[in-house]
Formats: structure tokens, sequence, C-alpha cells
């Protein structure tokens, strides 16, 4: 369903009209620019422009006005880190409110703050109540705002305590208030981005797809908006990427890392950016994109850790993922570093660290029960009971991810699944039907450009039994390692300086040693063993 049915709203147009008569403008008019000025991205005009208004409204007796925009003020700085003059503007607010021609929408105004304030303190549990009071007031008042904000806030409380049915139920009423068009662009555009943060936050990928769309669509319905306008199109590359639609997705993550200005955003985004690159081989920039995103403050696992993975060092990524995990996290992102260690923990031969790891992240997926966190869980379950010998039982676990990973549109998930499907099948007997499932992954990853699973794949689908030290001499690395690079004999001897006939006779002897097929099967063996790089 569409959210709203507004047209284009040009911010930027009323704002250039109202700030070119500023000085003559009414208390309304003021507001108004408050608006339009934080809408472009102007906070300075906006904190100017809502001081102005609310004094003049006090001066023609209206009073809920005035709040109004003093709870905007006191919002707008509080976003920015400004707790000072944010906390300076709520005292401002109650002080308003405790006057003797106090109103129902000012009761309002101020029951909310307070529960805002106690949520803010990390008391989740305390804030439900309070929420609960706000939205009643704010309902009685009339104050669509009020009640959708309040409602937003209800819905974090309850998350943040454990409440998830409860709290998905607020957030979806906060959908249909907005859906309603009784809610201010002002109040939709938080209510949004707090709703798709919760929902990312807990793993609900389902609901934050619908919920990206419609801030695109409102997002789009804004001419000059600046706030949210990085915010979205972060989500939309998040929602890409998992559905497979890589290049749209690196687009939208580069747009955002071009053009944001909150340093949280734009941190965010070069995460994403950073991932994007890795997932398609691309080390050098996605480690110059995490060096970027660390540098605004960002964690940057379990992303580092996957990177050292693709590129052979699996104890440099387990030595990252378990500094990582000693930190709080939100459930998605901590199932994600769960997941990582898992796989890491099977590269490195540490069953019972990965069977740990496992555990924990079961718990995880039982305690927020989302779609995307039973798929993770799954998976981890199944490739730990595959390595302990249970192929029967690994196969069904397998079978339940694969399966949520195809009801959540998401084909790179759903293909690293199925070489661990391929793999348990192999176990079981059934060679053919291995070679199914490893073809399946294979067209997937092929088509996405997947280099680092790619090569995966083929050290998973070759003849077992290779040797974990297969013998190789020095040379015989070095050209391993530039073979893995999809160098030609001929420029490998140009580099080496060699002959062609010397680097043929290595290469032979590096499949004959390594017991595999072809140089794409020495490629996929010299990254999953971490002789990608030259000694």
């Amino acid at each position: 369903m569409a959210i709203r049915e507004a047209g284009v709203v040009d911010w930027t147009g009323r704002f250039d009209e109202l700030t070119a008569r500023e000085t003559a403008l009414a208390g309304d008019e003021l507001d108004e620019l408050g608006q339009a000025a934080w809408f472009v991205g102007r906070d300075d005009v906006s904190v100017r422009a809502w001081e102005r208004a609310h004094l003049r409204y006090l001066d023609d007796g209206d009073l809920a006005a005035a709040v109004r925009c003093v709870f905007w003020l006191g919002f707008t700085l509080s976003e920015h880190g400004d707790e000072v003059r944010a906390g300076a503007w709520m005292a401002r607010l109650m002080e308003l409110c405790g006057r003797a021609d106090a109103t129902p929408a000012t009761d309002a105004a101020r029951a909310l703050c307070v529960a805002v304030g106690v949520f803010a303190r990390g008391e989740a549990a305390a804030s439900v109540p309070l929420f609960h009071t706000a939205i009643e007031k704010a309902d009685a008042a009339a104050d669509a705002d009020g009640v959708t904000l309040g409602t937003m806030g209800l819905g974090r409380a309850l998350l943040a305590t454990g409440r998830m049915a409860e709290a998905f139920a607020e957030i979806d009423r906060v959908m249909l208030l907005i859906a309603d068009g009784r809610v201010s662009d002002r109040a939709a555009g938080p209510a949004y981005c707090a709703a798709i943060a919760s929902l990312l936050g807990r793993g609900d990928i389902e609901r934050a797809r619908v919920w990206t769309r419609e801030l695109g669509d409102w997002c789009d319905a804004q001419r000059g908006l600046e706030p949210f306008r990085g915010e979205c199109t972060l989500h939309r590359a998040g929602v890409l990427q998992l559905g497979g639609e890589w290049q749209a997705a690196a687009s939208a993550a580069d747009e955002v890392c071009a053009t944001e200005k909150r340093s949280e955003t734009l941190a965010n985004a070069w995460y994403r950016a950073a991932d994007l690159h890795r997932v398609a081989g691309r080390s050098a920039p996605a480690r110059d994109a995490l060096r970027r995103a660390a540098s605004l403050g960002r964690e940057v696992q379990p992303g580092l850790a996957l990177l050292h993975r693709d590129t052979g060092d699996l104890g440099g990524a387990w030595a990252g993922l378990e500094a990582a995990r000693t930190a709080p996290h939100e459930p998605a992102v901590r199932a994600e570093l769960l997941a990582a260690a898992v796989r890491v923990a099977l590269d490195r031969g540490r069953v019972a660290d990965a069977a740990a790891a496992a555990d924990e992240l079961r718990a995880c997926a039982a305690a927020f029960d989302t779609r995307y966190l039973r798929a993770l869980s799954s998976r981890a379950d199944g490739e730990v009971a595959l390595s302990e010998g249970r192929a029967a039982e690994a196969l069904a676990l397998l079978r339940s991810s694969w399966g949520a990973w195809r009801r959540l549109d998401a084909p790179y998930d759903a293909a690293l699944t199925r070489i661990s499907i391929g793999a348990a099948i192999r176990e079981i007997g059934d060679t053919e039907g291995a070679e199914l499932e490893f073809d399946a992954a294979r067209g997937v990853l092929e088509g996405l450009g997947a280099i680092p699973d790619l090569a995966r794949l083929e050290r998973v689908a070759a003849a077992r039994g290779a040797a974990s030290d297969p013998g190789l001499s020095r040379r015989e690395r070095e050209v391993l390692a530039l073979v893995a690079r999809g160098w030609s004999n001929r420029r490998i001897a140009e580099h080496l300086f060699l002959s062609e006939r010397t680097v043929a006779r290595h290469v032979g002897s590096i499949l004959a040693k390594l017991g595999v097929p072809s140089r794409s099967a020495a490629t996929a063996y010299a990254f999953e063993h971490g002789l990608a790089v030259a000694p």
C-alpha cells in the first residue's frame, strides 16, 4: 500500500521564498520556515526561525504552537549531538508546559518528552508506561504527530526489552498512522528512519523492506530533502545487496559516500561499500573503505574478518571476531558476527569454537525470532553438524536455511547454503546430487561476480583428499600465487624471469601435488589455504 499520496513538496522553493522576507514573517510563517530550513539541511536557519516563532506565538497567546516549536528545536539539536542546547530547550518546554494556561496539547508534548528522556537514559522498561501515557494524551489532544512519535518510541522501548511481538505491532501501527495522511512530514521522516533502523537492528528484513520502499517514495516527494536522503539511500542499498542487485547497491552506497554530511550515516555508507567490494573480490578498495568507516567510529567487524578470511589470514579473522564479540551489539549485528565466527572457526579446524558460536547464534535467533536470524542459525548449525560427521542432520538444517533465504529473496546467501548442502549430500554418498547443488550455486555466484566464494566453491567441489601441506617448493608457491591472480604462463615467466616451459612444468607439478584438475581449482585451493599471496 502507498503510505503517502500527496504530491511533491518543493522545500527548496519554499525556503527561498520565506528567507527572502524573513524579517517580516508572522509566527506561522516563521514556523514554516523552520520546517523548510530543516528539510533542506539549513539547521542554522531552522533553529533561528523556530526560536523566533515560539516567541511570536507566545506574544499571540498560542502556547500550544510555541511548545511545538520548542519541541522541534530540542529534537533537532539532539539529533546533531548538541545535548547541552537540546537540554536547555527541553527545560524551556517543561517550563512552558507548567504554566497556568497549559492545554491538552502541551500536556501531551510534555509527556512525550519525559518518555523520550527516560528511554534515552537507557531505562527502556521504565519508559514503556510513560510512552503509553504520552500516546493517550496526544490522542486526547488530537495530535497525530504526537501519537505517531509516541507509538514509535513505544515500539523501540518494547524492542529493547525483548517484547518482540508487541514491538512489531506498534511499529506496524506507525505505518498505518502515517498512511491516513494526518501525520506531518516533519514527524513522518523521523518515524520512518527510526522504524527501519529498529527493524534492521533486529533482523526483521521483510518489514524493513516494506518500510524502505515507503521511505523512498516519501523522500522522492520532498524536493530539496537533505536530512533523510542519505539514510534512505543507504537503507535501499542494504535491501538491494541482500536481493542480489550488487551493482545498484554499490552505486547507492557510493552516492551516500560522496554526498553525506552526517558522520554516522557516512560511516555506515563506507562499511556498506566495503562489504560490496569484499564480496566481489576487490580487497584493496574494501580495505580502504573499512579504514574510512573505522575513522568515523564505526565497528568494522565482521566485514574486516571476512576480508581476512578471503585473503587467507584466518588467524587475523578470528582475532578480530573474538575482540568484537566482547562488545554489546544489536541482535542482527551480533548474529552476523557469530555466523562469521562459525565459518572462520571451521576453516581453522576448530570445531568446538564453531559449535560454541553456533549455540550462541541459535539463542539469539530464538530470542528475536525473525526469518533472517533463523536462516543464519540453521546454516551455522548445519555446517557444524557436517563438520562433526552428522551429514543427515546437517542436510535437514541446511535445507531449512536455504528455504528461508529463498523466501527472503536472498540469492547470495541461498547459494552459499547450497554449497554446504552439496557437501552434505556428497557425504551421504550422492555424488551426482552434490554436483547439481554445486552447479546451481556456481551459476548464482558467477552471475553475482562473487569471486572469493567461487574460489571456495571450486575447492569444496574438487576431489577430496588433497593434503593441507602439499609440499610445494618456494618457487611453486610463487607460481601458484600468480596463477591465483589469473596470470598466464607467459606473464608469470616474464615476471619471474623464467621460460614459459619452466613455468608450465611448475604449474603441472602444482596441480599434481594439490590433487586438482585445473588452474581454476588450483586458484580455489590458493584462496582457501592462504596461498594467494606470494611468499
